[in-house]
Order: C-alpha cells, then sequence, then structure tokens
C-alpha cells in the first residue's frame, strides 16, 4: 500500500512539472531580464537642463563639456557639474570634436550668398595670446573650412579627429545617385584642414553589403589608432554599425573591416548583426577598455559592445531608464561616467556603473 501511495506521488509531480513546462513565458521589455543584475548602469542627478534638440556632446581634451545645442542655434561650453562656462551663436551645429591643440571642429551650416542655408564645418580656435579671452567661445575665433555650396542639402552629423589632428568628418544628404560624388561620405582631411581624400573602403548607396553606407549619422575613433566606428540609420541598410581597422604595409594604406559577415569566423559577432538597430545616432568609445557605446534613438536605447563585439549586460533602454532616454542623440564618456544628451527633453543625462556608485 505504502508502495503505491509512493509511486502515485512520484507521478503526480511529474505530471505538474511537465504541464508547468508546456506554458509559454511571457514577453518582457527589452533589458528587462538586466533588472536582477548587480552591474547595471544608473542615473546620477540632476540632469544638465536647458538645451533645445541637442544633437552631439563632447568630453574634449582639456575636461570641458561641450555640447551641440542644435536648435537653440549655438555651441556651449560646461564643467562636468553642469555649469554653463561660455557660449557661441552658430547655426544649427550637430557635431563636435577637439584635437590636441585644443581647436574645435564642428559641423553645421551657413547662409550663402546666394540665401541658400549650407552645410559647413567650422575650426574654433579656443587658445589665444590674451588669457582674457583664452577658452571663452565668445571670443574664439572661428574660421570656416569647408562649405557644400553646390550641394545645400548636405550635412556633417559626426566629426572625430584622430592622433595626429587629422580627422574624418561624416556628410550625409539625401542623393547618393552620383557615382563620382555622392551625399554619404566619410571625408579625410589633414592637421591643416585640407581635404585629403573620401575613405574608398565604402559604397555610397543602400544595399545588403556592410560597407553600404546611405544615411551615416555618427562616427568615434580608437584613442592610439586610427580605427573607427561609424553609425547609420537602418533605412535601406542591413547593418547600421560598421567597425574599421587602419592597416598599413608595404601593399596597402587604409581601412578594413573590423568584422566582416562574409567571414565564417565573423557571423556570429553581436555587432554586425544584422537589422539590430533602427536609428543609431551617436556612437562613443571608452578609452580605457575600448568598449563601444552606440545610442539607437529609434529604441531609446544604449547598446554597449566590448572590443571583441560581443554586447554586454549592461545595455540599457527606456525601460531602464524609466523612461527619461526618450531620444538620445549624442554620447560621451569620460572617468567612468556616460553622457547622453537626450533630444526630446533637451537635457542631458548622466550614467554611471552600479558598480561604481559610492554607497
Amino acid at each position: 500500500m505504502h508502495r503505491l501511495l509512493f509511486i502515485l506521488t512520484v507521478l503526480g509531480v511529474v505530471m505538474m512539472v511537465l504541464a508547468g513546462g508546456c506554458q509559454t513565458p511571457p514577453d518582457l521589455p527589452p533589458f528587462r531580464e538586466q533588472e536582477i543584475l548587480d552591474t547595471s548602469y544608473v542615473q546620477l542627478f540632476p540632469p544638465f537642463m536647458g538645451f533645445t534638440n541637442p544633437q552631439d556632446i563632447l568630453i574634449g581634451n582639456d575636461q570641458l563639456l561641450y555640447v551641440a545645442d542644435t536648435d537653440s542655434n549655438r555651441l556651449v561650453m560646461m564643467n562636468r557639474a553642469g555649469q554653463i562656462l561660455s557660449s557661441r551663436k552658430m547655426l544649427h551645429p550637430e557635431s563636435v570634436a577637439q584635437d590636441s591643440r585644443l581647436d574645435l571642429v564642428v559641423g553645421g551650416e551657413v547662409i550663402a550668398t546666394n540665401g541658400d542655408t549650407v552645410g559647413a564645418l567650422f575650426r574654433v580656435m579656443l587658445v589665444s595670446g590674451d588669457p582674457a579671452t583664452t577658452h571663452r567661445l565668445e571670443f574664439s575665433r572661428i574660421d570656416t573650412i569647408w562649405q557644400e555650396r553646390a550641394k545645400p542639402r548636405r550635412r556633417f552629423p559626426g566629426i572625430t579627429v584622430l592622433g595626429d589632428n587629422s580627422f574624418l568628418v561624416v556628410r550625409t544628404g539625401p542623393d547618393n545617385s552620383s557615382f563620382v560624388d555622392p551625399d554619404a561620405r566619410v571625408l579625410f582631411f589633414d592637421k591643416n584642414d585640407v581635404f585629403i581624400t573620401p575613405v574608398p573602403a565604402f559604397t555610397s548607396t543602400a544595399g545588403g553589403s556592410i560597407t553600404n553606407i546611405n544615411k551615416p549619422t555618427a562616427i568615434a575613433s580608437f584613442p592610439g589608432v586610427r580605427d573607427f566606428v561609424l553609425t547609420q540609420s537602418s533605412e535601406g541598410v542591413a547593418y547600421g554599425s560598421v567597425w574599421m581597422v587602419y592597416q598599413s604595409t608595404s601593399d596597402f594604406e587604409g581601412w578594413l573591416l573590423r568584422f566582416d559577415p562574409a567571414s565564417i569566423d565573423d557571423r556570429g559577432i553581436d555587432f554586425i548583426k544584422a537589422g539590430r538597430f533602427l536609428q543609431p545616432e551617436a556612437v562613443t568609445i571608452d578609452p580605457g577598455r575600448r568598449d563601444v557605446f552606440i545610442a539607437d534613438a529609434g529604441l531609446d536605447s544604449v547598446f554597449k559592445f566590448n572590443s571583441r563585439g560581443r554586447i554586454k549586460t549592461e545595455s540599457f533602454g527606456l525601460y531602464r531608464s524609466g523612461g527619461t532616454m526618450k531620444r538620445p542623440t549624442g554620447l560621451a564618456f569620460f572617468e567612468r561616467v556616460l553622457y547622453v544628451a537626450e533630444a526630446q527633453d533637451g537635457m542631458i543625462l548622466r550614467f554611471r556603473l552600479s558598480t561604481d556608485v559610492p554607497r
């Protein structure tokens, strides 16, 4: 009798387990499973307010924070406590970078003599011979170093400076029909602002190849090398991010793919998963760990990848930010703090890993 009861009990337990295993688990919001992890990004308060559709932010070599306050038509210099130190009126600035001379290179707009609003690049010289005007944007000399007069709809949403003060500029626009001079390009300038060449690794058209660039949005380079990461809208292309490495040999000098989906060894790399992004608008790099952060304005999320292209669990989105990060359009990283330009509500958010927050 006892043996029969034991068998019936075991059968009952087995049936309960099987029945439970047949249930479909509920769908979870993006990144919700990270809620139980000890290491995640938490917001620092207060946010820095008072901007209108900011499109880019930068922690410069001078350790100051620069904001391209696009719809307020101004470039803003702040300290890392959020205090505005100076500002300068500029027409729709949308990208900013700084070289080792502490000059800023800015992408914005000018009004041409025929009345067209055209994309332009500017050099802002923060250092002068007069201590009273040094590092004050309102007194800085500004040179216009490039204009797109023949193609007034072109713009420059991304700039990155390399170690020798040469720089790369992302150019975008609505027309890629020209084989000779399409709108979507990565332009290479030397340290004296002389245009050298478009980066030839890319094909400026829609398509399924990882080297197709159709609507590029941002660019960031790694310190100490000439490698860079480019982001672009998913419109018309399969890959929203491209990682390029620089090689110089007796046979070749230029940029090649870091990860190539055509390679069997690279097909499982998270960084080049087709369709991962919707509207990636910004990219920045942790110079110490070589982690790559990509902000997707369409998914309200920041994706984080390690130096081997694997996505990290600290990636976070709208659910994790408590609804404060709605349309991230700019990124900067300095001393373990991630700065995010939140365009929809016009503010700069700051995040730090929970393991780095003082308790």
